[in-house]
């Protein structure tokens, strides 16, 4: 993982590559959550070995909220809704559990997101639609999971969509980790990892 406090081109108006040394800090982030686990965490691609959190659900909002602000540079001209399904534990994107409706409220009145959207494909590469006037991103994340003390763990996926009809924009999706420590409803990102697209 790379720490927060160096340099970063958030992905929502920048996307970036992660360099060799990056490259090399998620394959020891991914070597260490693979380490020896019993066999109910055989398939877990996402935080094996880690369990979720027991957080109240302002504090999941801010973890998403600053997870997000880590992503993406947030602002007006951004628009950004909610996938009503979290990232699975498995590898690829099929399934996951569903977003609690108090959650998504929270995060509605954090600004975070203005709604939700399952993604509308006609081809499986092509930029998904949603039933709204504009474009922007579909956020997706896993559960927050804890790392140990103070810190925690989330997947966040972000995929571009086009508007209900009319001219879509240049696909895009990407999938990073967050470490992020705090309590409460403060919560900052302390590291990050970008994950490679099992679908590309």
């Amino acid at each position: 993982m790379t720490s927060s406090g160096s340099r970063r081109e958030r992905e929502g108006r920048t996307p970036h590559a992660l360099g060799a040394s990056g490259s090399l800090m998620l394959l020891l982030l991914l070597a260490g959550a693979c380490a020896p686990s019993d066999d109910a965490d055989a398939n877990i691609a996402r935080g094996r070995g880690l369990k979720p959190a027991s957080l109240p659900v302002s504090a999941q909002a801010a973890i998403y909220d600053a997870a997000t602000r880590a992503a993406f540079d947030v602002g007006p001209g951004l628009d950004l809704l909610l996938h009503p399904l979290k990232l699975p534990r498995s590898a690829g994107y099929t399934g996951g559990d569903s977003v609690p409706h108090d959650l998504i409220a929270a995060l509605r009145a954090r600004n975070v997101v203005t709604g939700t959207c399952t993604p509308q494909r006609d081809t499986p590469r092509n930029t998904p639609r949603c039933p709204v006037n504009m474009a922007g991103y579909i956020i997706r994340a896993s559960d927050v999971l804890r790392v140990g003390g103070d810190t925690v763990e989330v997947y966040y996926q972000a995929e571009r969509f086009g508007p209900a009809t009319g001219q879509r924009p240049e696909a895009l999706r990407f999938e990073k980790i967050y470490q992020l420590v705090g309590s409460g409803t403060s919560w900052r990102v302390a590291r990050e990892a970008r994950v490679r697209d099992p679908e590309q």
